[in-house]
C-alpha cells in the first residue's frame, strides 16, 4: 500500500478512494490516481481520476514522468483543481 493509500484508507471510510497531490515548492507536482491523460500542453494540464477531473496550471510545464496511476508534471505550477 503507497503512503497516500494508507492515508486515504484511515481518513475516508476505510477505503482508498481519489487521487491525491503533492506540490514540491512550485516546480514540480506528483499525482497518484489518475486514469487517463486528457490533455498536455505548455500551459495547462488535465487528467482523469474517475468521474473528477485534474487540472494542473502554469508555465513551461512538460510531463516528466507517466506511470501506472501516477504522473509527475514539471514546471512553474501554478495551481492543481478539480472539477
Amino acid at each position: 500500500m503507497s503512503f497516500f493509500d494508507d492515508i486515504k484508507y484511515r481518513s475516508v471510510a476505510g477505503k482508498a478512494v481519489g487521487y491525491s497531490a503533492v506540490i514540491f515548492g512550485g516546480e514540480s507536482v506528483f499525482i497518484e490516481g489518475i486514469t487517463r491523460v486528457i490533455t498536455v500542453g505548455k500551459n495547462r494540464m488535465e487528467f482523469s481520476s474517475g468521474k473528477k477531473l485534474i487540472t494542473v496550471t502554469g508555465e513551461d510545464l512538460t510531463l516528466d514522468e507517466l506511470e501506472t496511476e501516477t504522473v509527475i508534471v514539471k514546471g512553474k505550477i501554478r495551481g492543481v483543481g478539480e472539477e
